[in-house]
């Protein structure tokens, strides 16, 4: 999600002194690992047209493209007079946010040991939405499931940095964070063993995002609320997927106050899909040092 998040930046900057400026949609194949060190953006215009540009962009690192990207960039401006067509609250139709708790309820909860940013971010998991996943829960112990299956998972997440924002280089990498099915699986599922020990590497990532991300005092800058739902894992190599939405917060972690009505003003920044794999953890340390990028001071 992070490398990803610099090819956003790179085309953002790319389309700021043209008509679209707004990241629309991103379709991207992560080719090979990508590593600490320098890396090249080369970005082409496919297509301009009246409401969308279309770019193709490549993350290029030791002389090999590691990512490959096609991005569509417009206006996220609603446009006046038109007739709407958002569905929003109080529709019953609209999707609410789907966490349960206001952030300055929330706890910090510990992040995954192998992540090795802890002092730049921080999250509240959501137990409710946690404790779906267990065995006995309502969708698991009917007598005939239709549908159904899968786990979900959802917190409020934050850059503890000050200084730090929330913008749209930054989308991806939330749509990366979060902890999906192999993770989540109680360990009366033979899938779930080992995972402790495991790399899930990203083979493609989908992001739409929904609207700008918000400048009003009235949301947080650097919290954002995530919900993940994952249906499938499958063999070969444990291929899994996952939907991530992105949503707006009302205040930072620990703070504000919860008024009425607070539920409603959220709205969705964006929308991540990906497909990833799980491997032995030894495998990604055997093609870090393979890949490893030698700089020159």
């Amino acid at each position: 999600g992070y490398t990803l998040g610099q090819i956003v930046e790179a085309c953002t900057r790319f389309q700021s002194e043209t008509v679209h400026k707004d990241p629309i949609h991103i379709t991207a194949h992560f080719l090979r690992a990508t590593n600490v060190g320098p890396a090249e953006v080369r970005v082409s215009v496919q297509k301009i047209g009246k409401n969308f540009t279309n770019l193709l962009a490549d993350l290029v690192q030791g002389g090999h493209t590691t990512l490959t990207s096609h991005l569509i960039f417009g206006d996220l401006t609603p446009v006046p007079g038109e007739i709407p067509r958002s569905l929003a609250a109080p529709s019953p139709y609209a999707r609410r946010l789907p966490l349960h708790d206001h952030p300055s309820a929330a706890v910090r909860d510990r992040m995954r040991h192998v992540w090795r940013f802890h002092s730049l971010l921080s999250w509240s998991i959501d137990h409710t939405i946690l404790a779906c996943n267990a065995m006995r829960s309502q969708t698991r112990v009917d007598t005939e499931i239709i549908g159904g299956g899968g786990v979900e998972w959802g917190a409020w997440c934050e850059l503890t940095r000050p200084e730090d924002e929330i913008k749209p280089s930054s989308i991806p990498f939330f749509g990366d964070m979060f902890l999906n099915i192999p993770s989540l699986l109680p360990d009366s599922e033979p899938a779930s063993h080992g995972t402790l020990d495991c790399w899930f590497p990203t083979v493609t990532m989908t992001v739409e995002f929904k609207a700008r991300i918000p400048s009003s005092q009235d949301y947080a800058s650097r919290t954002v609320g995530l919900y993940s739902e994952s249906r499938f894992l499958t063999d070969p190599h444990g291929r899994h997927n996952a939907r991530v939405e992105v949503w707006t917060a009302p205040s930072a972690i620990g703070q504000g106050k919860l008024e009425a009505g607070w539920r409603d003003k959220q709205y969705c920044i964006a929308v991540v899909d990906q497909m990833a794999l799980t491997l032995p953890m030894d495998l990604n340390h055997r093609q870090g040092s393979r890949n490893k990028v030698i700089t020159k001071l």
